[in-house]
């Protein structure tokens, strides 16, 4: 069954409102009243006159003003808008294409008529029917109910265009279907010692996301990455960019569905705004190996990767490697612009203009930092409940000197104890190098938290104290999905809190109803909402009919779009005579995608139409 959006039907709610009012207000000649010998009633362009015996009389006069007339069009038009606006927002939750977007075109239509026509009658008030000026009735006239009815009806079409429509969503339109009665025995079976992203899996398993949509979540805790170039070279500054590695980690945990393979030349761009403010760009750059290429632009730093996700089904455990590097440069100095009052963050199209711009440059270029995302694995594939956990280390290089952070996994074992594995589970150590000497050291829990170690002599000193860090960890193994157990962590007596797992904006009712909604995090909702304050490019993963469908709970309609897409892939790959040239991406000669800034240009007229029909027409 489709939910609807509350917030979209709310609007709705007040378009029609609106539209009443405007269809009441010009079939009501009740805009101008006076009460001498009997009442005249005026409207746009329509005149009654009430005799003393109560009986009335209305018709069109000859010596209307144009303004009028003019008027009276505009409200015509703006009612026929309205209709459309509110046939679109209704049609957004019905059919697997979002529409609101021209619906909030036509609203802002109809809105600039409803002004114009409310400013316009008023200039007609010097009529030779009434003998005013303009903008100045008589003493004998007065406004109508009809004027006051569509004055209100503009007003509150302005109220509702005030307000974004596209703010963060709060939950999905349908909850994801039961997986009880699906078997992906069947499906993996033949997958035994394989690739598993060379195998169509059915669209139940997957989640509404599109996988180069899914490594956005890494950017959740992005802000880890502005305190991180808002400090110089320092062990704070390696703490910070090591708990960001280790906060990708955590969204992965609870989260046991596949995302959708994203079809070649696929693109994605997320732009957050706020206090810690980044611009994502991501393409699907080759299919066989599947290879995403990814930028972001933040506050002083920029982060990019190449990303090979490879998976092999092991008797009952998935294995997913992640081949490929990101790499994160920040600024080594302040960058100082002439314009005092300009923010320290530029989005990707400002980033030519930033360097015209400066004053001061540093020329030592930039720190570069480097790492490699470890192994997953997936437990209990064919039976029992779906877990899975990171596995081996995490090698954070700093390119320009000897400095290095290595974060160490404790891997679930089968034959320790009990207790063991359960102090063991999700927890990792490490330490950060000068050369061979370690200057600090580090531990956590990667589906919940990170804390420095100040004293080194402290790294084999366990104290009393828990973890204490506030925030929900992730759900551990238990007979209970939906509830978060305080993170057991035990502290030595110098460890510093330096992040945390936080879901604090979640309602405990939204927090209870997170495993009917893929585990989502209220981040993640908001990553294949449809928006309007960018101008997409057809090849958006947002435009995808198998993702719009699953996100709505039709599984039927989901499965079609999905194979169709797929088989259309397939298609255009044996017509393909020359090797695919991504739009966005340039191979270096490192066999590296490297990010051309031809994005922030915004001429996608030359993109193909990847999820139509035919998608290179």
């Amino acid at each position: 069954m489709v939910t609807l959006d509350r917030l979209v039907i709310i609007s709705t709610t007040l378009f029609t409102a609106a539209a009443l009012l405007v269809l009441v207000s010009i079939s009501t000649p009740r805009w101008i009243l006076s009460i001498n010998q009997g009442e005249t009633s005026l409207g746009l362009i329509e005149m009654c006159i009430t005799s003393s015996l109560n009986e009335q009389k209305c018709f069109i006069p000859h010596q209307i003003r144009f303004v009028w007339v003019l008027s009276f069009g505009l409200a015509v038009g703006a009612l026929g808008l309205l209709t459309l606006t509110i046939v679109f927002f209704l049609s957004s939750q019905f059919i697997q294409r979002s529409t609101i977007e021209y619906g909030r075109l036509t609203g802002f239509v109809a809105m600039i008529f409803l002004c114009l026509s409310t400013v316009l009658f008023p200039m007609g008030f010097d009529s030779e029917i009434i003998g005013g000026s303009p903008f100045q009735l008589p003493n004998d006239y007065r406004i109508g109910s009809s004027y006051i009815a569509f004055v209100g009806a503009t007003w509150l079409t302005i109220l509702i265009m005030a307000v974004d429509l596209k703010t963060a969503r709060r939950t999905l339109p349908a909850p994801m279907l039961d997986r009880s009665t699906y078997s992906i025995f069947s499906v993996i079976k033949q997958a035994i010692g394989k690739d598993l992203t060379k195998f169509s899996i059915p669209v139940v398993w997957n989640e509404p996301l599109s996988f180069i949509q899914r490594v956005a979540e890494c950017l959740e805790y992005s802000s880890l990455l502005d305190r991180a170039a808002s400090i110089e070279a320092s062990i704070d500054r390696w703490h910070f960019l090591t708990a960001f590695v280790v906060s990708t980690l955590s969204n992965h945990l609870e989260r046991m569905s596949k995302p959708f393979n994203p079809l070649l030349g696929e693109t994605y761009e997320l732009k957050m705004e706020g206090d810690a403010p980044f611009h994502y760009i991501a393409e699907q750059v080759c299919h066989h190996p599947p290879v995403s290429a990814v930028f972001v632009r933040g506050q002083n730093w920029t982060l990019s990767a190449n990303i090979e996700p490879k998976i092999k089904f092991h008797g009952t455990n998935v294995v997913a490697v992640s081949e490929g590097r990101w790499i994160l440069r920040i600024k080594k100095k302040q960058v100082i612009s002439r314009s005092g009052s300009q923010s320290s963050f530029q989005s990707c199209t400002e980033e030519e203009t930033e360097q015209s711009n400066n004053s001061i440059v540093d020329d030592d270029g930039d720190d570069e930092y480097t790492w490699k995302t470890p192994s997953v694995l997936v437990h209990n594939i064919l039976f029992g409940r779906l877990w899975c956990e990171f596995q081996g280390q995490i090698d954070l290089i700093h390119a320009q000197s000897n400095q290095r952070s290595i974060l160490t996994i404790k891997s679930h074992s089968w034959f320790a104890s009990q207790s063991t594995k359960t102090a063991d589970m999700f927890k990792y150590t490490g330490f950060i190098y000068d050369d061979k000497t370690k200057i600090s050291a580090f531990h956590g829990n990667y589906g919940h938290c990170y804390y420095a170690i100040d004293d080194l002599k402290d790294v084999q000193t366990k104290s009393t104290r828990l973890c204490s860090a506030g925030g929900h960890n992730c759900i551990q193994i238990s007979s209970n999905a939906n509830v978060s157990n305080p993170c057991d962590l035990i502290l030595t007596p110098s460890s510093r809190s330096i992040w945390y797992r936080s879901l604090s904006s979640m309602t405990d009712q939204e927090f209870e109803l997170r495993s009917q909604y893929y585990h989502f995090t209220p981040f993640a909702y908001c990553l294949n909402q449809q928006v309007s304050s960018l101008v997409l490019p057809p090849t958006d993963s947002r435009h995808r009919q198998d993702m719009q469908y699953l996100e709505k709970g039709d599984i039927d309609g989901a499965s079609q779009a999905k194979h169709r897409l797929e088989e259309q892939q397939r298609s255009e790959a044996r017509q393909r005579e020359d090797e695919f040239q991504p739009l966005w991406f340039r191979k270096n000669e490192n066999g590296e995608y490297m990010y051309t800034h031809d994005y922030e240009q915004r001429r996608f007229d030359q993109c193909p139409k990847l999820f139509t029909q035919s998608s290179r027409e």
